[in-house]
Parts: structure tokens; sequence; C-alpha cells
């Protein structure tokens, strides 16, 4: 109880103004804590704004999912990073909102009505007491003798007063009683009605992070193994150019030991005979279809041209034996550039140091990315000197061909004996190994333009993975074209656009587990081996190396799920494909690997280890132990001794389309599928023979029987004549996958373009795989062949390419045909 008592007393009153002093007081601090509220609720109104445009700056960098570069660093990962941060503003805004309601506007109420109320009633009390005060003293000073009526007026003004005074008193009184039963409750319910706002919204957004918590830790994990990858890929760039930097020395060294020896730079030895049998073995590679680069470098080309300046070219000679150089699309020189280059052809007999830096700085900078056109140079019929025609320069050699000469010049006597000694022993094999199968595509001039997918590896190293190039080129083809082939191939399949690659896969028989420790929902794959992972055994596979396991996730590579890799996963499935892995291990649960002893320490007994399958929650270890040993060493794979009707099998097993059996057999007999059609239906007919049969028919006669032969043999077992003079047995034949091409689905062709299969195989026709999907109407093939490392400008035996066929044979897809000409161009 405030007042103990009522009377108007100076107790009363003293009591009165100690409230009202407090009141005053309580307002002050009240006016400062509510400015601090008023910036703590603008501070979040501004973290509202800073969330948003923070989540907005993350989407626009991110991208989308047509964006290449955006996928390139996980732009469409970042999108669900996006949302969550919007919600989570959203949150904080609605923080604001209830801090704004429970306490600003609480506070504001409180001073400006209820403290005021004590102000104004106060005001009302002392002008009520001045007015009882004068009243009072009105009626006490009359005399005895007033009259009456006077008297009764008095009396009753003072009564009126003392009213008014009594209620304007306790008016002050119920204002401060208001304010002092108010503040033991006002400011305990805004404050922590405040806090209970900041519990709901930290609540509410550990609950929305809590959610993202394994989708989060997946990016992390992938981010993590992209940067092991980036962290070997950088040491070993690091390594090779430390290695190439200790090579320019040697051969600088050697040059300059050379130029003492040979001032004229004319010090070449005889060209060894080793070096001849390495270039043929890289060039009988080739003919299989692994292009490598045997040599390639700048070289100074003097043009044909009167001035006869020098530019400075890019040349490969790769193992196909072809010799080409790049070269500017627009190359007019300046005004200045034509002077500079009549300086150096007038100065070229004269000065030789004057020439050669009147070369470089004309030269200088003359190849940039941007020279894709290339010039093909005939080596089949050329030959080298080593010399240089009306020329004073040193390290200078000669190609002749019979349509025209290239005089080139190397930057050192190294650097020229080694381009003569690699370009000569390349002339020799073409010359000791041509046949008609293996001619280069080029004009007698030498000025193709054309080149097909195969010539990019030609500038890799030969220890780079074929497979990761042919990924690489698939990308960049798909990325080029804005995703056309797989989203129009989306648009023909329902299915593939409605459901996603994840959720397809899993109802395959056996794909609701890891393959390999059986733990549920795997989201990763191994592309080759056609089976779903869990993110713990991708990161085993992918210590594997690509040649083994190609592994991809179903969430995050949305790019690779084709509908030719989903129709292979969807025929095969982890049952399908443990019973082929795992055999053995199958057969007898526990299965016992004896381990030869290696290294210097040989301890006298073998090393004996029981392994079983692992489950989901075992140690990394064991599980690296169990994959290593069932993919990397084919412990539990059944092994089969009888081998010879092994490619009759495999080849009647794609014929009929069984992608299960292929696999099975590709898995089993680690076959070469490249091969194949040699072993089994390849004519034992040499070029000699065919000469010979040739001089006794007539030539065209000849020719339409090699053809029709070739037409039959491509889809059948062979032909056999029973006359031992025409014994004619599959003259012509096809390879497995012109055979897929023809008899297949897509998913069959994506399971032998997975296993190494030569995308660029020539039948005896000169027929590409592509030319057979062209001519029969396949676009979707054609499609898939193309973003493979097809070549688009290769021509088959009638000289004839993709798009010229496209265009005769009236093929009507618009993806495909864009794919043909933009490669044209």
């Amino acid at each position: 109880m405030h007042f103990a008592k009522l009377d108007d007393s100076p107790m009363f009153r003293k009591q009165i103004q100690s409230f009202e002093e407090g009141a005053e007081s309580l307002r002050d601090r009240s006016l400062r804590f509510y400015k601090g509220c008023r910036k703590y609720t603008e501070g979040l109104g501004e973290g509202y704004d800073g969330d948003i445009a923070f989540a907005s700056a993350l989407e626009t960098f991110g991208g989308g999912h047509n964006d290449p570069i955006s996928v390139a660093f996980g732009g469409p990962v970042m999108t669900k990073f996006t949302i969550a941060l919007r919600e989570i503003g959203t949150y904080k805004e609605v923080l604001r909102s209830q801090v704004e309601n429970l306490l600003n506007d609480r506070l504001l109420q409180f001073v400006n009505i209820d403290l005021h109320d004590v102000k104004e009633a106060r005001k009302r009390f002392d002008k009520a007491s001045l007015t009882y005060d004068q009243a009072r003293e009105k009626f006490l000073s009359l005399r005895k003798g007033t009259k009456g009526d006077i008297a009764t007026m008095l009396e009753e003004d003072l009564h009126k007063a003392r009213s008014s005074f009594e209620q304007a008193r306790f008016s002050l009184v119920t204002a401060v009683s208001n304010v002092e039963a108010k503040k033991r409750f006002e400011f305990l319910e805004a404050v922590s009605g405040t806090m209970d706002a900041h519990l709901r919204y930290f609540k509410q957004g550990y609950e929305l992070l809590h959610q993202m918590e394994p989708y989060i830790n997946q990016v992390l994990t992938y981010a993590q193994q992209s940067r092991e990858r980036s962290n070997y890929e950088q040491a070993a760039l690091n390594e090779r150019m430390q290695e190439y930097k200790r090579q320019i020395d040697r051969e600088s060294r050697c040059s300059s030991n050379g130029s003492n020896r040979s001032p004229n730079g004319d010090g070449i030895q005889a060209i060894g005979r080793s070096s001849h049998k390495m270039i043929e073995s890289v060039m009988q590679n080739a003919a299989k279809g692994k292009v490598q680069t045997i040599r390639q470098g700048y070289l100074s080309k003097r043009s044909s041209n009167l001035r006869g300046d020098w530019k400075r070219r890019f040349f490969v000679l790769d193992s196909r034996g072809m010799l080409y150089y790049y070269r500017k699309q627009s190359s007019k020189p300046s005004g200045s550039g034509s002077q500079l280059a009549g300086q150096r052809n007038s100065s070229e007999l004269g000065s030789g140091l004057l020439s050669r830096w009147l070369s470089s700085h004309y030269h200088g900078g003359a190849h940039d990315e941007k020279s894709v056109a290339h010039h093909t140079v005939n080596l089949l019929t050329s030959t080298i000197k080593v010399d240089a025609d009306q020329s004073d320069l040193r390290f200078c050699f000669r190609i002749i061909s019979p349509t025209k000469n290239y005089t080139l010049q190397a930057e050192s006597a190294l650097d020229q004996m080694d381009w003569i000694e690699k370009i000569t022993g390349v002339i020799a094999s073409l010359l000791s190994s041509q046949s008609p199968e293996r001619c280069m595509p080029a004009s007698p001039m030498g000025s193709s333009h054309h080149r097909s997918n195969s010539d990019s590896s030609s500038f890799e190293s030969s220890d780079f993975d074929h497979t990761t190039v042919d990924e690489y080129t698939m990308e960049r083809l798909t990325s080029a074209h804005h995703e056309r082939p797989s989203r129009i191939s989306q648009h023909q399949r329902p299915g593939v656009k409605n459901e996603k690659p994840i959720d397809m896969l899993r109802k395959v028989c056996g794909n609701d587990k890891c393959a390999d420790c059986g733990s549920p929902e795997p989201d990763w794959a191994s592309l080759n081996l056609g089976v779903l992972v869990c993110i713990e055994c991708s990161g085993v596979h992918r210590n594997l190396g690509v040649h083994i396991s190609k592994v991809r996730s179903l969430t995050l590579d949305v790019r690779v799920w084709e509908p030719s890799v989903i129709n292979l996963f969807q025929s095969l499935g982890n049952t399908f494909a443990n019973s082929v892995w795992e055999e053995m291990l199958q057969a007898k649960g526990v299965f016992q690997v004896d381990l030869a002893p290696t290294g210097l320490c040989r301890p006298e007994k073998s090393q004996i280890f029981f392994i079983s399958k692992p489950n989901y929650a075992d140690s990394i270890l064991i599980k690296e132990k169990f994959i290593h040993a069932k993919y990397a060493e084919k412990t539990f794979v059944r092994k089969q001794k009888e081998h010879h009707l092994v490619e009759q099998q495999l080849w009647e097993a794609v014929r009929a389309n069984d992608k299960k059996a292929v696999y099975r057999l590709i898995v089993t007999y680690g076959l070469d599928l490249n091969a194949i059609c040699e072993q089994v239906h390849c004519s034992s007919l040499t070029l000699a023979k065919v000469m010979l049969l040739q001089e006794h028919t007539n030539l065209d006669y000849g020719t339409s029987l090699l053809r029709e032969s070739s037409a039959k043999s491509c889809l059948s077992t062979g032909i056999t004549n029973t006359s031992e003079d025409h014994v004619v047995t599959d003259i012509t034949s096809c390879s497995l996958l012109q055979l897929a091409c023809e008899t297949a689905d897509i998913g069959m062709l994506d399971l032998l373009l997975q296993y190494g299969a030569n995308v660029n195989a020539l039948d005896s026709r000169g027929q590409l795989p592509l030319h057979h999907c062209i001519l029969s109407g396949k676009a979707a093939f054609a499609k898939l062949l193309l973003t493979r490392g097809a070549d688009p400008r290769g021509v088959n035996g009638e000289g004839k390419t993709p798009i010229e066929l496209a265009i005769e044979s009236k093929f009507e897809d618009s993806e495909v045909l864009a794919l043909l000409r933009d490669s044209k161009g």
C-alpha cells in the first residue's frame, strides 16, 4: 500500500512529492533507455538490409545452371545457401518488429502517457489547492454580523472548491500510484518479451541451419576433396615446370657447347636407328587412336613472298605424321611492320647480328591464344635438308615438297638437330608403313584447316590420362552450346525432365545402398563401374585413379547425368555389378588373400589376410583395403581360363544390346574393345594380296567387290567363299562402337565409350561412327559421340564430312547441325 492515510496532511503531501520526484527521475532514465533501444532496432533493420544484400550478391555471383563460369566454381550449389540467408534475414526482420512493439512502443507509451499524467495531475492539483485556499480565506474572514445570504454563497463556494481540490488530489494520487505500480512489471515484461523474441529468432535460425547441416558437410567434403586434387595438380604442375626449366638449362648448355664447336650451326649428327624405332612405335599407336605429340615448339618460318620476312610460328609434329603450324587469322601487317620486314629483307644478306635483332623484334609476340587457324605440311611427299638457301643465319633447315618449300630456323643447334631427327624419322616411318587407311587427309598444297578433336590431345603429354581429356572435351562442348543436347534430350524424355537422377537411379535394384559398404542412400557414383557409393567410399574410389573409377556426385555434378549415362546405370545396378566384382566373395562370405613378400626385407612366410565385405560403420582403412582389392586387384572376380570364344561372345552381346553381358565380359577378361574387330572379323588378306588380286581382276570390279563386302561385314560374322582362290573372310570390317551405333541403344554406346572404345575408329570404307549415326538419322547417338570427342570434321572414304552427309541425307536435328556448323566455323 503506497499511502497509509489519505487525509490531506503535510506527511501526505511530502509523500506525494517524493513519488513525483521518483517519477521524474524515472522519466529521464526511461528516455535514455529508449534512445538505446531505437539504435538497436535501427541496427536490426540495417542488419536485415545487409542480409538481403548479401543474399542477392551471392545469388548474382552464383549465377545458375546455364552459366558455365558459375558451374565451374560451384555456383549452383550456392542456391540453397542463398535461400537460407534470405530466410534468416526474414527472421531478423521479425525480431526487429517484435523489439519495436514489445520494448520501444511500451517505453514511449510509459513516458508520454503515464509519466505525463503525473505532471498534468500535479498542475490540476496546484490550481485546485490555490482555489480552495482562497475560498477558505474568504469564508473564514466573514464577520458575525454578515448577512446570511452572503455567508451561504461563500459557504457554497468553499464546498465546491474543496470538492475540486479533493478530486484533483485523488487524481494525482491515482497517477502516482499508477506509475509506482507499473514500474514493478512494465519493464520486466518488455525486456523479458524482447529476450523471448531473441530466443525464437536464434531457435528458428538454428533449426534451419541444422536441417542444412548434412548438405553443408557434403559441400565442405566436396570442397576439401577439390582442394586436395588442386594441391596435387599444382604440385605436379610445379614439378613439371621445374623439370622443364632444368631441361631448358641443359639444352642451353648443350647449345652453347655446340655453338663453340660449330660457329655456323652446322654441327648436325647422324640420326640413330633407336630414334627411328621410337617414332615408328609411337606412330603405330596412333593407328589405334592414341595420338601423341612427337615434337612441338616455336620455329621461325621464312615467308614465300618477295619480302621474304621471317615470322615466328608454333609447329606441332604428332604421331599421325602431321606437321602443322599456327598463324593468326588476320595477319595483315601495319605500315611499321612492313617497314621492319623490308629492313630485315634488305639487311639479311649483310650483318647477321642486325638481321637477328630485326627478326626477334618483328615477330615478338606474333603468337597468341587467338592463333587458331593452322596449315598442314604433307611430310609423306617431302624431304628435309640441313641448310637454308639465300640466308646466312644459323640453325636453319628446309622442308622441300613438290608444291612448296619451307625455310625454317630453330632457336639453337640442339633444337635444330632434334627437329631434323624427328621429322626425318616420321618421313621414314610414313614411307615404310604407308597404307590406304593411314593416308593423311591433307591437300597437296598442305593448307587444310580441318582438325579433329583428337588433334587437341596432341598438345598434351603422353603421360596425361586420355579419359580425363575426353571428359574435359565433353564439358567444353556442352558449355559452349549452352547444354542444348542435354536439354533437348530431357524434353524428349519427360521422365528425365521431371525426376532427378538420384531419384531415378536409387530405384534400380541394389542402388538404395552403397555398393561397397552398404551405407543407405548413396549420393555418389562411379561412371565407368556403374555403381552408386556413399561419400566416404567415393573418396577411396577417387584415390584409385580415373583409369579405375571415375567418381561423380549425383547432386553436385548435374551436367554429367545425360540420358546415355542414366540409361546405362538403369541397365546395371549395384546388385548386378556386385555379382561380377564380388562373385567369389559372395560364394564364400570370407575371402583369403595371400600377399607375397615384397621389398628388401622379405619375411620367411607370406602374409595371409581374410577379407570380408565391410559394414558402413567400419573404419575407412577397412573400406579402403576392401575397395582396392575389389576394383584395383579384381580379387573377387571369377577368373576364366578359356578365352578363344570371348571376342565372339562380346560381339554377339553388343549386337543383342545385352549391356550386362558386355559389362561382365569386359570386367572378367579385361578386353581391348578396339582390337575385337581385328581379332574376330578382320580380313587375313594383306595389302600385298589385294594388289595381287587386282592384277588378275578388273580394277573397278575389285573396288566394287571390296565395298560390297565392307557393307555386309559390319553387321555379319563374315563372308566365306569355298574357293581357295577367292578366300575373302570379311575383308572389310567395323568396330564394336560402329556395331553398337547400328544395333544397340545409347546406353550400350556409353558403356563402350567408358571402357575406351575409340570414338574416331574408321571402318574399311573410311566411315566414322559419327558418319553411321548421321546416315541412319540417330540424332541422340550423334550428340553423344560429339560430346565424347568425335571428329566433327572427319571425312569418310569419299571425302565427305559429317555436315555434308547430314545435308545430303536431309538430317533434320537442329542441335546436331548446330554442333557440326559451329565446329566447321
